[in-house]
């Protein structure tokens, strides 16, 4: 480069941890465009599953209710599983944003991580939160030139907060009023492996998680503080018919079949498989049993509360698929 000292002052704009690195030109390419053209959808429309069935919606479960679900595998939306979550009012991205300001995450534009195929096409990059929530709120940022299409937006699905912040957790819960979760609370490594399951997720409208279901075999609760979100999900009997990569069970399943967009042609077993889809609401919380397949796409900007866990209903496969893992990396030393 010629001037890139000069490129770079005539375009700065000072802001402590903004610590996105790109070239020169780039990054004065991205900072001195309009600022119309960083504006990101602010909603985009529920899509429509053929023949897709609704997610129940529920309030005032019991703990034996809900664990009943869990025995014959049947997810459900709570209502009002938020009550009395400070977070309901006081998490907005621009409080994020000047909280956490100088704290770097990874935003990725494929999610999740899908080992098979995503090497070499998926985009990550490790940015301040400050700076990403200037992706999401439309404003200069240094990410947005770095999509590679408008609908393949940056995802920011790997924030693990409450280990530094243990006082976040006040404004939220790690346990659901009632629901069975079996991992212990504790202090040391307890309590580090208890943190570790529980992540906030965050991104502009647009954000896609795809067709996977979690690893260990463990349920998962997803609850919207912020934004709506669309979950298309299918029983784990549909396994077989949504071509599924053959990895071990302690790394999740994942399928390149796009219930948004079905290629039958490609994937003609998919034919066969019954959809759910659901729109969870801000304040709502989606719970999925053990192995249910879930694509999911934020309709509007969103900030999710994920908690992976186990209980008696679970344990047993948890516990195998656990000491299954063990010895793999064992033979791999």
């Amino acid at each position: 480069r010629a001037r890139p000292s000069a490129e770079l002052a005539a375009n700065a704009q000072h802001a402590a941890a903004a610590t996105l690195w790109l070239p020169a030109s780039a990054l004065a390419s991205a900072r001195g465009r309009a600022s119309s053209s960083f504006a990101l959808p602010s909603s985009l429309p529920e899509l429509v599953v053929e023949g897709a069935r609704p997610v129940e919606k529920r309030a005032g479960l019991s703990e034996d209710e809900m664990t009943d679900r869990f025995v014959h595998s049947k997810p459900v939306v709570l209502t009002d599983a938020q009550r009395e979550w400070p977070a309901q009012s006081k998490w907005t991205f621009e409080w994020l944003g000047a909280k956490f300001g100088e704290e770097e995450m990874p935003v990725s534009d494929l999610a999740p991580f899908f080992q098979q195929c995503d090497r070499g096409n998926i985009q990550t990059v490790k940015v301040s939160m400050r700076e990403y929530i200037r992706y999401i709120l439309g404003q200069p940022n240094g990410i947005r030139s770095l999509q590679k299409s408008d609908e393949q937006v940056f995802y920011g699905n790997g924030w693990c907060p409450f280990m530094q912040h243990d006082d976040l957790l006040s404004d939220v819960s790690d346990r659901l009023y009632c629901v069975r979760d079996s991992v212990p609370r504790g202090d040391g490594p307890a309590r580090g492996f208890n943190t570790s399951l529980t992540k906030v997720f965050l991104g502009p409208a647009g954000t896609i998680s795809r067709l996977h279901h979690d690893t260990y075999s463990t349920h998962v609760w997803l609850s919207q503080i912020r934004g709506r979100k669309q979950f298309i999900c299918y029983a784990p009997e549909d396994t077989e018919h949504l071509h599924c990569h053959p990895e071990d069970d302690y790394d999740g399943r994942t399928s390149l079949f796009d219930p948004s967009a079905p290629d039958f042609n490609a994937f003609p077993r998919a034919r066969n498989a019954r959809a759910f889809s659901v729109v969870v609401e801000e304040g709502e919380t989606v719970v999925l049993p053990s192995r249910w397949w879930h694509w999911a796409k934020s309709l509007t900007p969103s900030i999710t509360l994920m908690r992976n866990f186990v209980n008696e209903v679970n344990m047993k496969d948890y516990m195998q698929i656990m000491e299954r893992a063990q010895r793999a990396k064992a033979q791999r030393k």
